[in-house]
């Protein structure tokens, strides 16, 4: 079977090499290779902080006690997910964002009782083939969403601050 090039090591290095050396900007390869220039800048920071070992696969087994650190650090010092990732080198902004997405509404047990591993997805099938703009479409779909959620997570945030802040005025 073969592997999504997106997550295939050598392209991967092949990509942030041409960033690096100023042979293209995060933009341009990434409309050459056809992937989002954010993913391509991810990959640039992974290989920066950590070198090739930063763009390797890495098991996606954490424990509770690690998801449970990395959602009470990224509340405390309101770290933005992307800088979370590298702090933490969990390579997927998406998977921190389900573990903040999951203590919020379940708390620390909800991390707890999350299984390790990735989960079993049946893959859509569509009936037919998507059109590049229905691809394109799902895409904008799926950005807005991602992006409205991190609005309302620095929004929450903000205000977890002011109480904490109007809490230690009160207190002087």
């Amino acid at each position: 079977m073969r592997k999504n090039k997106k997550h295939n090591f050598e392209f991967k290095l092949r990509i942030v090499q041409e960033v690096i050396q100023g042979r293209h900007s995060l933009k341009s390869i990434g409309k050459k290779e056809n992937i989002r220039h954010s993913l391509v800048g991810h990959w640039v920071s992974f290989y920066r902080k950590f070198g090739e070992e930063g763009l390797m696969p890495i098991s996606n087994r954490y424990s509770a006690n690690f998801r449970l650190k990395v959602v009470k650090t990224i509340k405390s010092e309101s770290l933005s997910l992307p800088q979370a990732c590298l702090r933490f080198k969990v390579p997927s902004v998406t998977t921190l964002w389900n573990w903040v997405r999951i203590y919020d509404s379940q708390g620390p047990e909800g991390l707890r009782a999350l299984h390790k591993g990735r989960s079993i997805v049946m893959p859509r099938k569509p009936k037919r083939p998507l059109t590049r703009e229905e691809q394109l479409l799902e895409e904008l779909a799926d950005l807005r969403a991602e992006n409205a959620y991190l609005k309302k997570l620095q929004a929450l945030i903000q205000s977890e601050k002011e109480k904490v802040e109007k809490r230690k005025s009160s207190k002087n």
